[in-house]
């Protein structure tokens, strides 16, 4: 009675290999036991029967165990004794960020059928259902691609406002003494990509690119220039160098750069600074209007017109606050 021993298990796969088992005659012809399990996920069973049949199709046809070209047949026989091991193929459905496929496998836990495609996770990466979990035929395996990445952003940081007490200025009245400037920040967040898309995001870091400079604003303390209890309508105030003069008929035609008659009260200013036609006020002096220009007369200079040459001799060169009056 001839034997046929197997030094280890040797499975036929898919297609012309399971045909190629299920056609394949066994050694032992004699009425002999044979083994059959048969594996699923939706559970096992195994089947006892003694036949004289040789192949194993013809085997499993006598048990009634019908078999997909897909399922992975495996065959032993040993000391006249056969083992058929069958594990059924099922499909399930691989759902990825860019496709969505069925699959037919003999393997029931997930890890193996990502094995199985090739499929390699990211640490980040996620499977639902997990790895470690069974399948059932039908069953969705999605792969759920995670990835981090880095964004830098820059924003604006404001300037502080700072105000100085000065006793120069009237109450009520300001003047920028510095202008602020705006600062740069740069901030880096990461954000959790999922499929391409992103889910969260958090500050990693922080970097100030350029300090904000505040802005510095003086504020008056002084009380309000008054004129017979009147207090003076100023809008604004220079600080400048000022000088008499008179028209004096050797070198002056008398009329001012306006055409009106040069008299006291008429001022000389540099038009780029002073506009002509502006009202102003002068201590020691007393209301004016610029209507008058000269070469000699250029930036924060003015010239105050007297009626004699005695008075603008007597004023000579003096410093001064010249206050400018609103209509």
């Amino acid at each position: 009675m001839a034997t046929w021993t197997l030094k280890a298990v040797r499975p036929w796969l898919f297609g012309a290999l399971a045909a190629t088992a299920i056609g394949t005659g066994l050694a032992s012809t004699h009425y002999r036991p044979v083994s059959i399990n048969v594996f699923s996920p939706t559970g096992n069973r195994s089947i006892k029967l003694w036949t004289f049949k040789t192949k194993v199709r013809n085997i499993l046809a006598q048990a009634h165990i019908p078999l997909s070209s897909r399922d992975k047949v495996q065959v032993v026989e040993k000391n006249g004794n056969t083992a058929i091991s069958i594990r059924e193929a099922v499909p399930v459905w691989v759902r990825t960020a860019h496709r969505h496929f069925k699959y037919w496998t003999t393997d029931y836990h997930v890890g193996s059928i990502l094995s199985a495609l090739g499929i390699k996770l990211g640490p980040l990466d996620k499977v639902r259902p997990p790895l470690t979990a069974s399948i059932a035929p039908g069953s969705t395996v999605d792969v759920i691609r995670q990835w981090l990445v880095k964004k830098t952003i820059t924003s604006s940081l404001p300037f502080t406002v700072t105000y100085r007490p000065d006793p120069n200025l009237i109450k009520g009245r300001h003047q920028v003494l510095q202008n602020g400037q705006q600062g740069v920040e740069s901030t880096t967040i990461q954000y959790l990509v999922q499929d391409g898309s992103p889910l969260t995001g958090k500050v990693v870091a922080k970097k100030i690119m350029k300090s904000p400079s505040p802005e510095v604003i003086a504020y008056g303390t002084a009380q309000p220039l008054t004129v017979n209890g009147q207090a003076l309508p100023i809008t604004g105030e220079l600080y400048m160098v000022s000088t008499g003069y008179w028209p004096n008929p050797a070198w002056s035609t008398g009329l001012t750069a306006m055409g009106t008659a040069a008299h006291y009260g008429i001022v000389a200013v540099d038009p780029a600074v002073i506009p002509l036609g502006t009202h102003l006020y002068i201590p020691g002096y007393g209301y004016a209007v610029a209507e008058d220009t000269g070469s000699a007369i250029v930036g924060n200079r003015i010239d105050l017109c007297f009626n004699d040459q005695s008075q603008a001799i007597e004023w000579g060169v003096r410093p001064l606050t010249v206050y400018i009056l609103g209509n």
